[in-house]
């Protein structure tokens, strides 16, 4: 699933973490609150940018000092892995995932960093851990 500029521009006018959460839900876009969280202060981020932000804008770098991409959440690129089955997928794919209540949801993967069993969230960033992808 690909998120749409509007999708996009709802999400931006959230006010609050719930609300993006809520947002999400209704749009089945899987986020859980720590994810929301994130979202809503990247999003809202005000102030001056650190070093490794104006090295990036500066030079047009995607790569961080230790050689590992940084992406966006929603970047899709041809070696996604899925972090629930660890196989490669081309095109959204579906688990059914047990619930704690004994319940199964059925659960679509899109091959985007999101849904990656190598992306990490660390220092405001969201890295690629892939060891094909570190410079």
């Amino acid at each position: 699933m690909e998120l749409s500029k509007e999708l996009l521009e709802q999400a931006r006018a959230t006010k609050s973490p719930e609300e993006l959460l809520s947002l999400a839900k209704e749009n089945r876009v899987e986020l859980n609150e720590e994810e929301a969280a994130a979202y809503f202060a990247e999003m809202h981020k005000s102030g001056e940018l650190s070093d490794e932000e104006l090295d990036g804008v500066s030079g047009g770098g995607c790569h961080k000092k230790d050689g590992r991409l940084v992406v966006t959440i929603w970047y899709g690129c041809d070696e996604f892995v899925c972090s629930y089955c660890g196989r490669n997928h081309t095109e959204t794919h579906a688990h059914s995932i047990p619930q704690s209540n004994g319940t199964v949801q059925r659960s679509y993967f899109p091959p985007n960093c999101h849904y990656c069993k190598y992306i990490s969230y660390e220092g405001g960033l969201w890295l690629c851990n892939n060891p094909s992808k570190i410079k």
